[in-house]
């Protein structure tokens, strides 16, 4: 990247970039080639793990950071590195979380079971996942995805409520496609993209970089908060998520959702 980019475009994976049933991104093709050929920077934030979206930001072709694990982390380009990236963790050690999960039992509506504790055939079930990826996902540094047994939280209402319980201790839970998510309060996707736009004023010389966020969940709205241009997709049920904001929304679903928001808001 030579010139300064017009946007920074932050995109969730799973029902957004990513078809929530199959994982594929074919009909994100023609938004993913646009960003690709005005030079704008496609930045991945998702609750996905480092090697889950490495993987991904390989095989499309991507040499912007990305935040993994909801935000708990972030990965930014570094040729000094083995890898090509440094990594940068923001949220609580795994170990922390996992020790610090028995915080949310009497505090949520009906006890957690995080995925680490989940029997294989049910993992494959609930994520259509083969036992290779699923063993990427599980490579948790800085989140704890989980499942309710019982009732859950419906909306950002009554996550904000149980948030407002674990304040006092540094926590917070987000509902991503799946699974909620433990995490420490302090890491989330907004958090992650505010360092990511700095990463990038730095290397630009710009005070301030338009930015635009496109997502279809709950754990989307911190992201939604700090950009510029927040975009909501449809989701796989042809329903929307409850931001409890005044916000642009596409008419397709998932990764053609994700391709109808670049094309109106970047253009052809």
């Amino acid at each position: 990247m030579n010139s300064v980019p017009a946007y920074i475009v932050f995109s969730d994976l799973d029902g957004t970039l990513l078809d929530h049933r199959t994982y594929r991104y074919d009909k994100a093709l023609r938004g993913i080639s646009i960003l690709k050929k005005k030079g704008i920077p496609l930045v991945l934030v998702s609750s996905k793990t480092f090697p889950e979206i490495s993987a991904l930001h390989k095989e499309i072709g991507l040499a912007a950071p990305f935040a993994f694990e909801n935000g708990g982390g972030i990965a930014f380009p570094d040729t000094a590195s083995e890898v090509g990236m440094r990594i940068e963790i923001l949220g609580a050690p795994i170990e922390k979380l996992r020790a610090h999960f028995r915080l949310l039992q009497g505090r949520i509506p009906s006890p957690a079971v995080s995925i680490l504790d989940l029997p294989m055939d049910d993992l494959r079930k609930r994520t259509g996942l083969d036992a290779r990826r699923i063993e990427l996902a599980l490579q948790r540094k800085a989140s704890l995805p989980f499942i309710f047994t019982g009732s859950a939280p419906s909306g950002h209402e009554e996550i904000g409520r149980i948030n407002s319980m674990l304040h006092a201790y540094g926590y917070a839970i987000t509902k991503g496609g799946r699974f909620y998510h433990f995490i420490a309060e302090h890491a989330t996707k907004g958090e992650a993209l505010r360092k990511i736009v700095v990463y990038y004023k730095t290397l630009f010389q710009m005070p301030a970089i338009p930015t635009i966020g496109i997502g279809d969940s709950e754990n989307d709205i911190d992201m939604f908060r700090a950009v510029s241009v927040p975009v909501l997709v449809k989701k796989f049920d042809h329903t929307y998520t409850d931001t409890g904001m005044d916000i642009r929304k596409t008419a397709s679903i998932g990764p053609e959702g994700f391709s109808e928001a670049i094309e109106s808001l970047i253009g052809a």
